[in-house]
């Protein structure tokens, strides 16, 4: 619940074959990178960027930016995922390890972040 001009800040995961292979692969099913549960993430749970700016629209909300965001260099993020199954660092610890950045002119491949008003 927002109020006229509230902004409503999300990431989210985009439904591209990467992101499955990342979050409905890797970081569920193979043992040497599973950090999550099982069925944290389902196919049915991704969206793309169009998709949803199509949502918040259809509640009031009028999206404003989508921003991809990544690790500068994949085999950080394979790094610190490994030593996290590992128990050798904690979900704290990852985004440091991985070095993830913000790249606001890049469509996004797998992760994005955004924000939306309420108009």
């Amino acid at each position: 619940m927002l109020r006229p001009g509230g902004v409503l800040v999300y990431d989210s995961v985009n439904r591209t074959p990467l992101s499955r292979l990342v979050y409905l692969g890797a970081f569920q099913r193979l043992p040497l990178t599973r950090i999550m549960p099982a069925g944290r993430y389902t196919a049915a749970r991704l969206r793309t960027p169009a998709e949803l700016a199509a949502a918040l629209d259809r509640h009031g909300l009028r999206n404003e930016d989508i921003c991809d965001f990544r690790p500068r260099d994949p085999r950080g993020l394979v790094k610190a995922t490994i030593a996290r199954r590992r128990g050798r660092i904690t979900d704290e610890q990852i985004p440091p390890m991985a070095g993830f950045v913000l790249a606001p002119d890049a469509r996004p491949r797998v992760t994005y972040l955004g924000y939306a008003l309420k108009a």
